[in-house]
């Protein structure tokens, strides 16, 4: 398959709300490859004007002239750096540094995969050091990070308690959580979970931004850090083996056509998807 001149891509217009300003161009140009880049298709792409999504599979199409690892008609995924963007379209653009070959997955579940295992991975590795034996309190066991953080969790053979709804409890005990907290009725403060925050030994990661101090009072812990997630080839290969090993799975709520990607953004904004939403680019 040859590289095009031009392809498919949702950019914003103008500055606005996605549901208004995000739109199918369909004469995106391709951009020149850098050296160590990777072109895929039958996915997404990082170009100008402002594109949206951060993870993607597709095939390689074409190469640059330093890529060693990878060639041409290699199924990949990838996750972008925050400043390369823009996935949702039907080729793009990426550093070899940022893919890696999921052998056991087809392109929509691997496009599920990247950003949220990735964040789950690193919070849970990199920044909390888990390890056997522990056990690790996870807040909000049903979101997209939360389902691979009890995954991983559990596959290296710490105790999980999550916090999640009634409805959603057996789902999230099915990923390996031990213990659920229905948060609607119950603070997780209140029924035992606190001591896995303890002083000294306790740990706390968060994926959000901290917009005032952990109070010691309540935690003991120490705030480890705020995960930021980095796109890395590298723990990409790591999670491919939890998934090969059937360790992890993807979760995928609904896949969408690439022609209905807005109907994704408005589900996700629910905040009832139990999985991932994938957006399948048919060329």
């Amino acid at each position: 398959m040859a590289s095009p001149e031009t392809f498919r891509a949702y950019q914003y217009e103008s500055y606005g709300p996605l549901e208004k300003e995000l739109k199918i161009q369909s004469n995106v140009p391709q951009k020149k490859l850098g050296a160590e880049q990777l072109f895929l298709g039958k996915a997404p792409s990082a170009n100008e004007p402002f594109g949206i999504g951060f993870d993607a599979a597709g095939e390689i199409v074409e190469v640059g002239k330093d890529v060693k690892r990878l060639k041409v008609g290699d199924a990949v995924y990838a996750i972008t750096p925050f400043s390369a963007f823009g996935t949702l379209s039907e080729y793009f653009v990426v550093d070899e540094q940022f893919v890696t070959n999921p052998s056991n997955l087809n392109f929509d579940e691997a496009a599920s995969v990247p950003l949220v295992a990735l964040t789950a991975y690193q919070g849970m590795f990199n920044h909390a050091k888990l390890q056997k034996g522990e056990t690790v309190l996870i807040l909000g066991g049903s979101s997209s990070v939360g389902m691979y953080a009890i995954q991983f969790a559990r596959a290296v053979g710490a105790r999980v308690i999550t916090t999640a709804s009634a409805e959603k409890a057996e789902f999230v005990k099915s990923l390996g959580a031990n213990q659920v907290i229905d948060y609607r009725k119950e603070k997780w403060l209140d029924v035992g979970a606190q001591v896995v925050l303890k002083k000294n030994t306790g740990r706390f990661v968060t994926i959000l931004p901290m917009t005032q101090p952990v109070k010691e009072a309540e935690f003991g812990a120490q705030l480890i850090s705020e995960v930021h997630v980095h796109p890395s080839a590298d723990k990409l290969a790591s999670i491919t083996k939890f998934i090969e090993a059937k360790e992890v799975k993807p979760v995928i709520d609904t896949v969408y056509p690439f022609e209905k990607a807005l109907n994704a953004y408005a589900k996700l904004k629910t905040r009832q998807a139990l999985g991932k939403l994938v957006v399948n680019v048919q060329q």
